[in-house]
């Protein structure tokens, strides 16, 4: 859990009004599809890990699909309520970040 070797030390999840609140539904507040999470690692390896296992875990339930963008030591994950072009304005903002 929080803190524990290879798992993010810090998280913060947001919203995004472009998803259509009949896609919301069934989501709770926190939940990545109403818009998505920042997760912060202690290494970039740990971020790249995070976003491989997501990836690995996903690929075969496209309900639970996501865009996973990792900038250093952060990974942004994004709902794949968006498009591509939306999703990919999140991974712009954060290599504008440094």
């Amino acid at each position: 859990m929080l803190g524990r070797p290879g798992q993010y030390s810090s998280k913060v999840t947001f919203t995004d009004a472009r998803i259509k609140a009949s896609d919301l539904e069934f989501t709770k507040p926190g939940d990545v599809e109403r818009g998505g999470a920042l997760e912060v690692f202690g290494d970039a390896a740990g971020a790249k890990a995070r976003a491989a296992y997501i990836q690995a875990v996903t690929k075969s339930m496209p309900a639970l699909a996501e865009y996973d963008y990792v900038h250093g030591t952060v990974l942004v994950r994004v709902s794949h309520y968006l498009t591509p072009v939306q999703a990919a304005a999140y991974k712009t903002a954060a290599d504008g970040l440094g």
